[in-house]
């Protein structure tokens, strides 16, 4: 008989230890599991955002130097090899469309009206900057001028405006991205530390019950007339002899 609450005693220990094992394993493999999809979200963005990044600023870097040739192109007496900045123009234009039409294909911006903005702003422009080379072949050097300045300048300014437009929505994306991250994390968070203080629940718990029972002797104890000693299992009190 002695050996029995040494057994109990051993046996209870036995299923705390292996409890905790299961309850620590049980965190890390939600931890691996959140850790993942955390992963495979940043991954998505990445892939899908870093090749719109590069696009855009390869974009607007051809776009200045388009802009740039067309003000010394229309001022050829300080430029010694003007007759090579029409063709260079021209190649720069045709490759700036390109990208244009790479940035519209983006995986990142279907369903969303940077796509037909882009396609637009740079159809555009492109056929802006033919008609002003067309102007400048002619020799219509005034012409080209006042072109420049009055529609090709200004099709430049909001051909920016469109591609800053979509600048600020790759980048609306990943602060949305980095908010979700920060909510899903403080939720996770709390439910590995309730998960895992599993122990410390349940040892509150039980000093909650003991220090119940406790009190519940004590009343029964030193104020009978508020315990259930003189109650009947019907709930009233014993009949008076």
């Amino acid at each position: 008989m002695k050996g029995l609450p040494y057994m109990f005693s051993r046996r209870v220990r036995f299923w705390l230890v292996v409890g905790l094992l299961i309850s620590n394993l049980g965190v890390g493999i939600l931890s691996l599991f959140f850790l993942r999809s955390v992963n495979q979200r940043y991954a998505l963005l990445f892939e899908r955002s870093i090749p719109v990044v590069n696009n855009l600023r390869t974009l607007t870097r051809e776009l200045g130097a388009v802009q740039r040739l067309a003000r010394r192109v229309v001022d050829p007496s300080h430029e010694p090899a003007w007759k090579e900045l029409p063709p260079l123009m021209a190649d720069t234009s045709t490759r700036a469309h390109a990208h244009a039409l790479d940035i519209s294909n983006a995986e990142l911006f279907k369903t969303t009206p940077h796509v037909s903005a882009i396609v637009d702003m740079s159809r555009d422009y492109d056929a802006k900057v033919d008609h002003f080379l067309e102007l400048i072949r002619g020799g219509k050097l005034a012409e080209a001028h006042n072109y420049n300045v009055e529609i090709l300048r200004p099709t430049y300014d909001n051909y920016q405006i469109t591609l800053d437009g979509a600048a600020d929505y790759v980048e609306s994306q990943g602060n949305n991205l980095r908010d979700r991250y920060t909510q899903d994390s403080r939720f996770f968070g709390g439910l590995l530390l309730a998960f895992a203080g599993w122990p410390v629940i349940a040892a509150g718990v039980a000093v909650f019950v003991l220090a119940l029972l406790i009190i519940t002797l004590l009343v029964t104890i030193f104020a009978p007339e508020f315990g259930w000693s003189k109650r009947g299992p019907g709930g009233s009190n014993p009949p008076v002899k």
